[in-house]
């Protein structure tokens, strides 16, 4: 690809020169007005931000619309494209959206498109960059709802198309389509090599796999204790989202970071600040958020810090070895094998809270050999590591897409 001067695209394949040409929606497309009739058609599809046209049952885990009357409802069939008013942050004027799945139905709200004359993949393309967002927003009306794009249906037909000749465009669609390709195959891995840890540490908590020593022998039977044998219980003390600061002098952790931040074991502290009051870390910490406004269950993560002297915000509780052991595998162990057992001493309704005192009582089975329980830690924390690079090789390829996306565009 060659870079290009403006009124083109920024990138260009080197086989073509033409100016695209300009049309309108409506030169391309015409609204599918179709209503579903004696319920001839029971499947529900939603057009989601993130998701695309999804099955409504699969989407929210139940129907929303009420089956037993969906006369009204719009028909969709395959191909056909479909715009949601409903804005979002990962959709700011809505999302536009071919349906890949068959023949259902959709709420009136939507508009519904039946595209011709174009290549439907590079039009699916043209429709996620934010070319066209522009427009939306210059055309539409202030309207009752502040999540929902007021606009006016012949203004929407207006709308401006950019097109490349045929060729073109199958060549900028086939392109895009590779790279898809290329962050599906990404998704697919981190899936699979998820799936692949969660089934090895049921296995090996469970015992039914055990390691050996380096010299080859077996290790020691695994010993049952009290979580309160083994941990101590520390409170972590106060520190706001006030008094965090980029350039803090003192790197710090929030006890919501442990939800939306860190995995099992924390390798890059994120935080900081000027402040030094507070508990402190040592090295071999495991830090368990206190309260939520959801369930139990989410204040059953364990997070392993192995550095000192941060700062542990408030509404965390800091479990501390009372000997030598290796708290990576705890994190791990604790997290998977034991969250049930954590979570069900969840106490309150509308804030959820978790303290040591709560479940300092829990059995725990595990090696008595600090080398079993190292050997443990090192082999998950390799399969994390595998995780994250493929996460990190999605994230780049999704990143890449999006540039692409804005520059073969115009």
């Amino acid at each position: 690809m060659s870079e290009v001067t403006s009124n083109f695209p920024q990138l260009r394949f080197p086989d073509f020169d033409d100016k695209w040409e300009e049309k309108r929606l409506s030169d391309i497309a015409e609204k599918s007005n179709v209503k579903n009739r004696d319920n001839e058609v029971s499947s529900v599809f939603t057009n989601s931000a993130t998701k695309g046209v999804v099955n409504q049952r699969d989407f929210f885990d139940k129907d929303i619309a009420n089956q037993n009357n969906l006369d009204g409802y719009y028909i969709i069939n395959h191909d056909n494209f479909v715009y949601n008013p409903r804005i979002s942050f990962s959709a700011p004027v809505g999302p536009l959206n071919r349906n890949h799945l068959g023949t259902g139905v959709m709420s009136p709200l939507y508009t519904i498109l039946k595209i011709n004359n174009v290549s439907l993949d590079f039009i699916e393309r043209y429709f996620k960059t934010t070319k066209w967002h522009r427009y939306m927003n210059n055309i539409a009306n202030i309207g009752a709802r502040h999540d929902r794009m007021n606009i006016i249906s012949s203004d929407f037909m207006k709308m401006p198309i950019p097109l490349p000749k045929d060729e073109e465009q199958q060549k900028i669609a086939a392109s895009l389509a590779a790279v898809d390709n290329k962050i599906e195959q990404l998704s697919k891995k981190q899936a699979l090599l998820s799936e692949y840890k969660k089934g090895l540490m049921q296995q090996i908590f469970s015992q039914a796999i055990r390691f050996q020593a380096d010299d080859g022998c077996d290790f020691p039977d695994w010993e049952e204790k009290k979580l309160g044998d083994l941990f101590s219980g520390i409170k972590g003390r106060g520190l706001s989202k006030g008094d965090i600061t980029i350039d803090g002098l003192n790197k710090c952790i929030l006890y919501g970071e442990l939800y939306t931040t860190y995995p099992e074991v924390i390798k890059n502290i994120v935080s900081r600040t000027n402040s030094d009051d507070g508990v402190k870390s040592q090295a071999g910490d495991l830090l368990v958020p206190c309260s939520t406004t959801t369930t139990g269950i989410d204040l059953a993560d364990v997070t392993a810090i192995n550095e000192d002297n941060v700062l542990l915000g408030g509404d965390m509780s800091i479990l501390r070895l009372k000997k030598d052991g290796d708290s990576i595998f705890f994190a791990y162990y604790l997290t998977h094998y034991k969250k049930f057992d954590l979570a069900k001493y969840g106490q309150g309704s509308t804030i959820v809270h978790l303290y040591y005192s709560h479940f300092k009582k829990i059995d725990l089975k595990f090696p008595s050999s600090v080398e079993e329980q190292t050997k443990i830690a090192n082999f998950l924390s390799s399969i994390d590591n595998k995780i994250e690079q493929v996460g990190k090789q999605l994230d780049e390829s999704k990143q890449f897409k999006k540039a692409l996306l804005q520059q073969m565009f115009v």
